[in-house]
């Protein structure tokens, strides 16, 4: 696994939001949970509110996880595939990667 594979977490309209680069052994921890998520007739549907709207990790230039409520989509190219994200297992795994001060940000804002 030698791709960079960047977390972002969707908090912010018009501004930069948040982002971090996961480590081999989260990266490795992801696909495990990946693989073990059940199929999902539907994709993420990101809300447009203010605040948080989920989380993408990025696993290359084309390829990207999508998370939000329940509901993980995996875009590559032309294609998507979805799982369910049983009780936020996997979004909640994604965020608790993420630096210490986004951590902070997310508690403020009751997202975990």
């Amino acid at each position: 696994m030698d791709k960079k594979w960047n977390a972002t977490t969707l908090l912010f309209s018009g501004r930069q939001n948040p982002q971090w680069e996961l480590t081999p052994a989260q990266q490795k921890n992801w696909m495990l949970l990946w693989k073990q998520a059940p199929l999902h007739n539907e994709d993420v549907k990101q809300p447009s509110i203010l605040g948080y709207t989920g989380c993408r990790l990025q696993y290359d230039e084309h390829s990207r996880w999508q998370l939000y409520n329940g509901c993980i989509s995996f875009f590559e190219k032309d294609k998507v595939f979805s799982k369910k994200d049983e009780e936020r297992q996997m979004e909640m795994f994604l965020l608790n990667t993420a630096p210490e001060e986004v951590k902070e940000v997310l508690r403020e804002m009751k997202v975990i």
